[in-house]
């Protein structure tokens, strides 16, 4: 594999329509945890600033975010705790499910999705100002393509044959996460958005 923006961003193109190639192409690097873990430091920092590019271009009110999520340190700890959990959740529930995975292949899982996501959010920055509507269908799009690439990653590391039941388990485990996640907001002071009155 060459570390190329060329042959990176044909590889990323290629995560879709063949993911679990992709995968095996990835883990067969045999890349050493260390560097694995220091790929996906740069990964919540470039996460992180984008996300700080993001607000700067199109400003979100700082009351509808928080006084946490509206600083860009605790944003970028709490992408980090993200990516971090995510990872270790892709390689312990798929052990205990009976997989053979690897902590290194669901590191890399975290980063090239981070990878991947981080040129959709260009992308959908940059059709925002030019074209809300095709940028508003990426976002959607994204979401699909989360899910996809992690179901069909997870399998390839663990050895699961079946992705659909890998997604299935992702899904129950992701919507645990979130309830657990909007307990801890709502005790930094993030408020829900309040709509306004007609």
């Amino acid at each position: 594999m060459q570390f190329t923006p060329g042959y990176l961003f044909g590889m990323a193109l290629q995560t879709v329509p063949e993911p679990r190639k992709v995968a095996r192409d990835l883990f067969a690097l045999g890349l050493s945890r260390e560097f694995l873990w220091t790929a996906l430091l740069l990964m919540v920092v470039l996460a992180t600033a984008m996300s700080v590019v993001a607000d700067i271009v199109f400003p979100i009110n700082d009351q509808l975010m928080g006084p946490v999520l509206s600083n860009p340190a605790t944003l970028g700890m709490i992408e980090g705790a993200f990516m971090f959990g995510l990872t270790i959740a892709i390689y312990a529930i798929g052990r205990m499910m009976g997989g053979q995975g690897s902590l290194e292949n669901a590191i890399m899982t975290v980063v090239w999705m981070e990878f991947i996501f981080l040129g959709l959010q260009v992308a959908t920055l940059l059709l925002t100002a030019i074209a809300p509507a095709m940028a508003a269908l990426l976002m959607f799009a994204s979401v699909f393509i989360f899910f996809w690439v992690l179901s069909h990653f997870t399998a390839e590391n663990h050895g699961f044959q079946s992705t659909g039941l890998v997604f299935a388990s992702i899904l129950a485990c992701m919507v645990l996460a979130v309830f657990a996640l909007s307990f801890v907001l709502v005790l930094l002071g993030v408020e829900p958005v309040q709509l306004p009155v007609q």
